[in-house]
């Protein structure tokens, strides 16, 4: 789950305004190149960012219902971090960063542009049970938030299907701390 939200929070913070994104089958490293080449005119302001994760729904069909049960408490409830964007993070994002999460993924589909992004990812695991995890991202962002819905959808073997929904929302709130979770 902390993978797809880094994902996402990257993806939202390497807006573009002058340059819209629009990729068709393409590798996270195309997306990324994509991104970095129309990444001009927004420019997020660096200093440190409170998000908050919630999830909205979970489906857990074949799972035992103790521990569907136990899963299905996190709904509804929000889990909080903060991270400190850095000016040089905020100036030029880390294209490469795409690609480092995303290893056997493909988008479907990934637009970006006027302070919205839609996007869906295919992702292959292999394994005894092979996996197969699709996410589909949409939004808006500016300078100084972002707000996200997230979907994912995990065919996990045996275990069968698994659905989760959340929603990602960030916001600038002034200088790091140096207490941030993370730092970029």
């Amino acid at each position: 789950m902390r993978k797809g939200l880094m994902i996402a929070a990257t993806l939202a913070l390497t807006g573009c305004d002058k340059g819209e994104v629009d990729q068709k089958n393409a590798t996270p490293a195309e997306v990324a190149s994509a991104v970095a080449k129309a990444n001009a005119a927004i420019n997020f302001k660096p200093g440190r960012w409170e998000s908050t994760v919630r999830v909205a729904s979970m489906e857990l069909p074949n799972m035992p219902a103790e521990a569907r049960s136990a899963m299905n408490k996190a709904v509804g409830k929000g889990h909080s971090y903060a991270s400190c964007l850095s000016k040089e993070a905020a100036a030029k994002p880390a294209a490469d960063f795409f690609a480092k999460d995303a290893k056997d993924c493909t988008y479907d589909h990934f637009t970006m542009g006027g302070g919205k992004i839609d996007a869906a990812m295919r992702c292959s695991r292999g394994g005894a049970s092979r996996n197969e995890v699709v996410m589909a991202m949409s939004g808006t962002y500016d300078p100084t938030h972002y707000d996200m819905t997230m979907e994912t959808r995990i065919e996990a073997g045996a275990a069968g299907p698994m659905t989760m929904k959340m929603n990602v929302a960030s916001a600038h709130v002034g200088a790091c701390r140096g207490d941030e979770d993370g730092k970029s």
